[in-house]
């Protein structure tokens, strides 16, 4: 599965509808999101802490009501001003429905606000979750959704505890997927066969080095081969900023429509 991440935000503002009407056209099978909320608590797409970088306004999400938000036009990756506005996560669910599977980050205290939304579009088997939690503190607070939601634990393996990890999951619990971490090096990485063999999905990021042990999407703009590693450890989710690039590596490989 090719993820794009924030959507396809090379041809349109990040976190933005066109962005994964974007998403969509490159040929990816789900667009990442940035989920946060408003003073007057409607769920919005937003990636920073502030809306400084990607909006023409300033400050946190939580210091105004939507409609104050939605004054503020979003910027382009080249930071400039465009006549888009900040979008609500009910357009975008409406815009994705039957389209794209959406993955909302950011998104693990809002899981019990996104809920009800799923269930109004009847999307819940439509987007996923994902937290860094123990399986201990995901059961806790999600215990009464786990087995309604999709959902995604986010596992670092640089720390050398990530089988651990996997299986305080497993042992409990069989998620959609789990996203790992990889580190600036192969050190750490774990087999991710017997996963795969679950029926679990594995999904690694290529967007930075440390993420993937070097393996990442500039390196693939000169050499396409570099996706070859993924493929090589069982990886079958790739969240990407090269959508395009992935997609044409994954058709010459037979392994995409």
């Amino acid at each position: 599965m090719v993820v794009a991440h924030r959507g396809n935000w090379r041809e349109a503002p990040e976190n933005s509808v066109w962005a994964i009407r974007k998403a969509i056209e490159a040929g990816a099978d789900m667009a990442e999101i940035d989920i946060a909320l408003t003073k007057d608590s409607v769920l919005i797409l937003m990636h920073d802490r502030t809306i400084d970088r990607t909006t023409t306004g300033k400050g946190a999400p939580s210091d105004y009501t939507l409609s104050e938000i939605q004054q503020f036009y979003l910027r382009d990756g080249a930071g400039s001003a465009t006549r888009m506005r900040v979008p609500t996560l009910e357009e975008v669910l409406k815009e994705s429905k039957g389209k794209i599977f959406l993955n909302l980050d950011k998104g693990f205290n809002y899981i019990g606000l996104v809920y009800p939304l799923l269930e109004k579009y009847d999307m819940l088997d439509e987007v996923l979750f994902k937290g860094s939690a123990d399986y201990e503190t995901f059961n806790k607070n999600y215990g009464h959704l786990k087995d309604k939601i999709v959902y995604m634990p986010i596992i670092g393996l640089a720390r050398g505890d990530g089988q651990a990890l996997v299986d305080g999951f497993l042992e409990n619990y069989t998620p959609y997927g789990i996203e790992f971490t990889v580190g600036e090096t192969e050190e750490h990485l774990i087999d991710f066969k017997p996963l795969r063999e679950k029926g679990i999905r594995v999904w690694i990021n290529s967007l930075w080095p440390h993420h993937n042990a070097g393996h990442h999407d500039d390196v693939a703009l000169e050499n396409p081969n570099v996706y070859e590693w993924y493929i090589e450890k069982g990886v079958n989710m790739i969240q990407t900023d090269r959508i395009k690039e992935l997609v044409e590596f994954l058709r010459k490989r037979g392994l995409k429509n």
